[in-house]
């Protein structure tokens, strides 16, 4: 972006069709209430998905069970299909029986779903459902996730101010543009984020005589490049420079200023040959203090 792209202050998201992961548990509420706000902002359709879990094809004797449990859900999708409908939302749903992963690309492809909403749970010695799916799926995906998240519910729901962190890379750049467009959409007021890695500064500061100003000229290059990032989008003033753990700095900054989306690219090679933002998109998600919109 900052080396002679053409500037687009007027770029606008296209979300069209979005499908909704549920459960049809305690987090449903939050999830549809994120996935009812974007379809009503964007003007697009929502598909809600429930996916009964199998590993592999269940044995014929089970069929009576799993009738039942798709009757319980049909009974649990009518009440929540009423409460979109009392907020002028209407969604299609869809049962499937199989493998979480698998049913959730063929109803996205069926669809032809170009946003994906879910829940976020991770586990500590392997990948969740939810990460399996956030890296699977090459569309962009809501993680509704944080303190931010819990009390929301199907109704009016704020998104006041938008974080983007960027590195410069092509995928964070996409990422600016979609919350720059998503922040129009918001009436929100929109922040980029640049972390110089702490390692980085050490590195340069242990090959230089003069310790101090060699961080503030590091600092001072950032904030720089972040300048003319935005006035490629025809931004001025709404960038900020930190040090530190990209990730720990990015939920801290969140937090800090009551954030309540952040808008970040799955992944991108730091400019200063960091970590890959990839990383740091995981790591974000698990420690965000808000909903997560991850950017392919």
């Amino acid at each position: 972006m900052d080396n002679g792209e053409e500037a687009i202050p007027g770029y606008s998201v296209k979300i069209e069709r979005i499908l909704a992961g549920i459960d049809l548990g305690p987090d449903t509420g939050k999830i549809l209430a994120y996935a009812s706000l974007f379809a009503k902002i964007t003007g697009a359709s929502l598909q809600l998905l429930s996916v009964l879990d199998y590993l592999v094809t269940p044995p014929a004797y089970l069929a009576p069970y799993i009738e039942d449990e798709k009757k319980i859900a049909e009974e649990k999708f009518r009440r929540w299909e009423e409460r979109l409908a009392a907020y002028g939302v209407s969604a299609v749903k869809e049962i499937r029986v199989g493998r979480l992963a698998e049913s959730f690309a063929a109803a996205a492809e069926k669809g032809k779903a170009d946003m994906l909403v879910l829940g976020f749970k991770t586990h500590t010695f392997r990948r969740s459902s939810s990460e399996g799916l956030v890296k699977g799926l090459r569309m962009p995906v809501l993680v509704v996730r944080g303190e931010r998240a819990e009390s929301a519910d199907i109704g009016p729901l704020g998104i006041r101010k938008t974080l983007c962190p960027t590195d410069f890379s092509e995928t964070s750049s996409n990422a600016f543009r979609t919350a720059k467009a998503l922040a129009g959409l918001f009436s929100s007021e929109l922040t980029a984020l640049h972390v110089v890695p702490s390692h980085i500064i050490e590195e340069r500061l242990e090959r230089k005589s003069h310790g101090d100003r060699a961080r503030e000229d590091l600092l001072e290059r950032a904030k720089e490049r972040l300048a003319g990032f935005l006035k490629n989008f025809g931004l001025e003033d709404s960038g900020v420079v930190r040090e530190g753990d990209p990730y720990r700095e990015i939920s801290a900054f969140a937090s800090e200023e009551k954030a309540d989306l952040i808008v970040i690219g799955a992944r991108g090679l730091s400019s200063l040959e960091g970590p890959l933002i990839g990383s740091v998109c995981d790591a974000v998600l698990k420690s965000s203090p808000c909903p997560v919109l991850v950017i392919h």
